[in-house]
């Protein structure tokens, strides 16, 4: 028996039954995947995960070196990106009750902040999300991101979580193009 379903008759009805299938589906979801892990990192007293530490190795840009003569700045990257997950007491429900996805380790995207007291924030527009929307996805999205398969870089709604990295992701998409 694995240590997942060592849980299953531990589990209360109600909040934490989904939470424990949210634990089972993020769990199989990077066991399919050779570059996300998970570890969990806080637990409800009966030991259904509420905080976890998603570890992805994929390579992604971590800053930018300063700008050269042409104004252009360079991309550093870095292949090993740290996330926390937080679930409020009240996740899930209707009512907002939506997790945090911060960033521990330097992830340069525009719709991660890089810059100020939020910096490591994680935009998912949650609102924008359906209620059964798992963390699994969430986690897949900011894959995603880093790959920069997804982003949102425009100066316009939804707008991007780093006005700043964004400015910087127009003007390489138009240098680029």
């Amino acid at each position: 028996m694995n240590e997942i379903e060592s849980y299953k008759d531990k589990v209360k009805p109600g909040r934490e039954t989904r939470l424990y299938n949210e634990w089972k589906m993020l769990d199989a979801a990077c066991a399919e995947s050779s570059e996300i892990d998970y570890a969990v990192t806080k637990r409800t007293p009966s030991g259904i995960p509420i905080a976890y530490e998603i570890t992805f190795r994929i390579t992604s840009i971590t800053g930018v070196e300063d700008a050269d003569a042409q104004g252009f700045q360079k991309p550093v990257f870095g292949d090993r990106h740290i996330l926390q997950i937080t679930l409020p007491n009240n996740y899930p429900s209707a009512d907002g009750g939506y997790p945090d996805f911060k960033f521990v380790t330097d992830v340069w995207h525009p719709n991660i902040r890089f810059f100020g007291a939020f910096k490591g924030h994680v935009c998912l527009s949650f609102e924008n999300s359906s209620a059964s929307t798992s963390l699994a996805e969430f986690v897949g999205r900011v894959a995603a991101y880093l790959r920069y398969e997804d982003y949102h870089a425009i100066d316009e709604a939804p707008f991007p979580e780093d006005p700043t990295v964004a400015e910087w992701a127009r003007k390489q998409w138009t240098m680029d193009n």
